[in-house]
């Protein structure tokens, strides 16, 4: 039986053309004219921002975000709490204490009211998170982060071409970070970008994510820097896929519409949403169980696997990171939706080309699961 994965990368002539042209011209590394300016500009404009700064990971891309802002030793960053360790570690990395918001029990993203309570004198910059694709409210956590004068950057590895009222995540705040990894709306393997329409900050990012060369002597360096250029052959990929990305959100959001069709008579799930003027883009169909103590998430993953489908829980909250806030000092803060959130959601096979075949019997396997642990109960089954 062959196993249906979570995701797989669409990939096909174009990106082979690019990366062919390159290796054939001998134009592979970061410093490049060939392809990494243009995938910067072509990227920048599809958010519908400036500049574009391309690196070589998302997390590289939320580090240099907070590196631009001179954030370090005794500043705080408030963080949305359910989401991928990455937003949280160039943080702690950097010496910045990250304090962790809670989410709302519906989307799972960033509660506004839940971040005006934590802003302190210390709090440097605010970290939103777009999870699963679905936009955060950013008119709340704009309005809220200009009354205090604090910079928002967007996390936006899960939801390139997300929009609010046609406007695209990544262009809200100083700046927009985005992961280009294998599972992403568009990849290039491994690969980031940094978007904004700041100016200043575009340079400043662009020197540190390049050592911080000098402009006059090379080697007399203007600061502290990073090394987290992407490739020419990875901006190759990069400019090929950005052609699929449009095609690519037609297809997850059919995707949704085709699980909710086979799902949204179970009460026993709580299926992913669309708010008003928004849209999702539904990076991977996450699901969430109302009731995780009797359908336990890691069972019904290892069931599916069993039944040649794979499947993976959601995301472990910051403050429920025994050993990360052991190894650096950090007392738990309590963020209760997050916490449940982590403990009862998982996603489904999402990838772009996955036929509507599957997704029917994909969601009958699920529903047959739950069935099983309704006749025989979590012990014994």
């Amino acid at each position: 039986m062959q196993l249906i994965k979570v995701g797989k990368p669409v990939l096909g002539f174009s990106e082979w053309f690019y990366v062919s042209r390159a290796i054939l011209t001998s134009q592979i590394s970061g410093y490049s004219k060939q392809f990494v300016p243009r995938f910067e500009s072509e990227f920048a404009k599809y958010i519908g921002v400036d500049h574009g700064v391309a690196v070589n990971s998302g997390t590289s891309a939320i580090n240099l975000a907070l590196s631009t802002l001179d954030v370090g030793t005794g500043d705080e960053v408030l963080i949305s709490s359910y989401t991928n360790m990455a937003t949280f570690f160039p943080v702690l990395q950097l010496g910045a204490m990250p304090i962790p918001v809670d989410v709302d029990p519906i989307h799972f993203n960033f509660d506004p009211n839940d971040l005006e309570k934590l802003i302190s004198k210390k709090t440097k910059a605010i970290l939103v998170v777009h999870i699963f694709g679905h936009p955060a409210p950013m008119d709340e956590i704009c309005e809220i982060a200009n009354r205090y004068g604090i910079p928002i950057i967007e996390d936006c590895a899960e939801a390139h071409g997300a929009t609010i009222r046609g406007k695209k995540v990544g262009s809200f705040g100083i700046a927009g970070c985005f992961s280009f990894y294998a599972n992403k709306l568009i990849t290039t393997g491994e690969g980031g970008m940094l978007t904004t329409s700041d100016s200043e900050f575009a340079i400043k990012a662009k020197t540190i994510s390049s050592l911080s060369f000098g402009t006059e002597n090379k080697f007399i360096h203007e600061q502290d820097g990073y090394n987290f250029r992407l490739s020419n052959i990875l901006a190759g990929v990069g400019i090929a896929q950005l052609k699929r990305l449009e095609s690519n959100i037609k297809k997850k959001r059919r995707i949704a519409k085709f699980y909710e069709h086979y799902l949204n008579s179970d009460s026993r799930l709580m299926l992913p949403s669309e708010e008003f003027e928004v849209r999702n883009v539904y990076w991977m169909y996450l699901i969430s169980i109302k009731n995780s103590d009797k359908y336990p998430t890691a069972r019904i993953i290892e069931e599916l696997k069993k039944r040649g489908i794979e499947s993976r829980e959601g995301f472990v909250p910051f403050s429920d990171q025994e050993k990360v806030l052991k190894k650096f000092g950090i007392s738990s803060r309590n963020t209760p939706v997050a916490s449940i959130a982590g403990n009862s959601t998982f996603y489904l096979p999402s990838g772009p080309n996955l036929s509507r075949r599957k997704i029917r019997h994909i969601s009958k396997t699920l529903i047959e699961i739950l069935d099983l642990f309704e006749l025989k109960g979590k012990t014994t089954y």
